[in-house]
C-alpha cells in the first residue's frame, strides 16, 4: 500500500459544521475539530476528480482513501509534531498535572452492576479523592508515544487544545438564491475554528526561531493523480486551506503480547452498534477472529455514539446519516494467539469486517474504522 501524508493548514478559518440542523433564522453554527476523515476525503477526491476531468466512476474505483487525521503544527524547517486527542481510558485532573488511566477489572460477583456480561472485566478509575476532569487537553507527541507503549503519563505528555486552535463566531446574512441580495429574517452566527500561527510565522527562517503553524496531518493511501501540493476548499463556505507534502510521520507501535488495546483513530462504522466488526460471540464472550489469529475482548471504554452524514456532490444530496462510535473509544483485549502480523494489517488496512457490502463501501475510502495499537 502506496502511503503519503500530507500537511493541510488553513489559509483564515474554517468551519466545520457537523450534522447539527442549521438554517433557521436566530441560528447558531457550532464548528468541530478536528474535522472527521470524510471531510478531508472529500475535499481530496474533489481535487481528484477536477483532474481526470470529472470522471466520478473513476473516483469510485479508485483504491484512495484516508488512512489517519491528527491535529499537528509544523515549526519553519517543516519538522511536523502531532498531537492525539485523548482516548476514552485517559482521563486530565488538576489543570493537566494529573493523567490518570481506566484500569479493566474484574469485578466481585456480589456487586449489582450494567456491565455487559460477555466482558469478564470492567474500566475502572482508581483516585484518592473525587475530581472533576478536564476537557481541552491533546496528547503531545511524546505522550501518544508512551501511551502506545503502555507507559505512565504525566503533565509532560500533554498539550493544551488551546494553543492549536480557537474558536470564534461571525455573524452571516441569508441570500435570496434568485436576486443574489439579503434576504429578510435570515441573520444567523457560524462558529469558525481559528487556527493558531505563531505572529512572526511569515518573517525569513533565519530571523526568528521557534515560530510554529497549526494545522492538520492527513494519512492517505494510494493518493495517485493527487498533486503534491496545492489548495483544497474545506468545510462550510468551501474555505481555502493549503496542503503541503510532510515526511512519514514517527507512529510507534505496541510491543506484541497476548494482551492489547485497539484505539478508535477515526470514527467506527459497525454493524452491531458499539462492537467493532470482526468480533463474533463464542461460549458466552466476545472474540475478535482474523485471519490466523483470535483474542477475547476482556474491556471496553465506550463513549457516547455520535452521527456522521456528509454530501454526495455527484447526486447533489445529502448522504444517509449514519451512528459512529466516535475516535478515542478503547477495546482491551487479551488471552490472543496466533499471527500477530494480522494486526498490523488491522492498523494499516482498519478495522473491516469482509462482507460485500462493506467492500464496496465508499466509508472505508472516507477513513472511518481506523485504529491505532496500544500496549496493555
Amino acid at each position: 500500500m502506496n502511503m503519503t501524508y500530507r500537511f493541510v493548514n488553513a489559509v483564515d478559518t474554517i468551519s466545520i459544521r457537523g450534522n447539527k440542523l442549521f438554517g433557521d433564522a436566530g441560528s447558531h453554527g457550532e464548528s468541530t475539530f478536528p474535522p472527521k476523515p470524510s471531510v478531508l476525503s472529500g475535499a481530496f477526491r474533489s481535487v481528484l476528480w477536477v483532474n481526470n476531468g470529472g470522471d466520478a466512476n473513476a473516483i469510485q474505483q479508485s483504491p484512495f482513501s484516508i488512512t489517519g487525521v491528527f491535529p499537528a503544527r509544523q515549526d519553519q524547517h517543516g519538522k511536523v509534531e502531532l498531537f492525539l486527542p485523548l482516548p476514552a481510558d485517559l482521563l486530565v485532573t488538576d489543570e493537566g498535572k494529573t493523567v490518570r488511566k481506566l484500569e479493566p477489572q474484574l469485578l466481585n460477583e456480589a456487586i449489582q452492576h450494567s456491565q455487559i456480561s460477555q466482558l469478564p472485566m470492567m474500566p475502572i478509575l482508581r483516585q484518592g479523592k473525587p475530581a472533576k476532569p478536564e476537557n481541552g487537553w491533546l496528547l503531545n507527541q511524546s505522550g501518544m508515544a508512551a501511551y502506545l507503549r503502555g507507559e505512565k503519563l504525566n503533565e509532560t505528555h500533554l498539550t493544551k487544545q488551546a494553543e492549536l486552535w480557537s474558536k470564534e463566531s461571525r455573524i452571516g446574512i441569508g441570500l435570496n438564491r434568485n436576486s443574489r441580495t439579503a434576504d429578510d429574517g435570515k441573520l444567523f452566527t457560524v462558529e469558525h475554528t481559528v487556527p493558531k500561527h505563531s505572529e512572526n510565522w511569515d518573517e525569513p527562517k533565519h530571523k526568528v526561531a521557534n515560530e510554529k503553524m497549526s494545522g492538520l496531518v492527513v494519512g492517505i493511501a494510494n493518493s495517485g493523480g493527487l498533486p503534491a501540493s496545492g489548495f483544497i476548499r474545506l468545510g462550510g463556505d468551501g474555505r481555502a486551506a493549503e496542503f503541503s507534502p510532510i515526511d512519514a510521520p514517527d507512529i510507534q507501535r505496541a510491543p506484541k503480547t497476548d494482551k492489547f488495546k485497539l484505539v478508535l483513530l477515526t470514527p467506527g462504522l459497525f454493524a452491531n452498534g458499539w462492537l467493532p466488526d470482526g468480533i463474533v460471540e463464542e461460549n458466552g464472550a466476545y472474540w475478535l477472529k482474523l485471519d490466523g489469529f483470535k483474542a477475547r475482548l476482556a474491556c471496553a471504554a465506550v463513549s457516547r455514539a455520535e452521527v456522521v452524514s456528509g454530501w454526495d456532490l455527484e447526486c447533489w444530496k445529502p448522504k444517509d446519516a449514519e451512528r459512529t462510535a466516535p475516535s478515542g473509544r478503547v477495546y482491551w483485549f487479551d488471552q490472543a494467539e496466533g499471527d500477530f502480523a494480522t494486526l498490523d494489517k488491522l492498523v494499516t488496512q482498519g478495522l473491516w469486517a469482509k462482507t460485500p457490502d462493506n467492500e464496496l463501501n465508499s466509508r472505508r475510502a472516507e477513513g472511518y474504522n481506523r485504529v491505532l495499537l496500544a500496549a496493555w
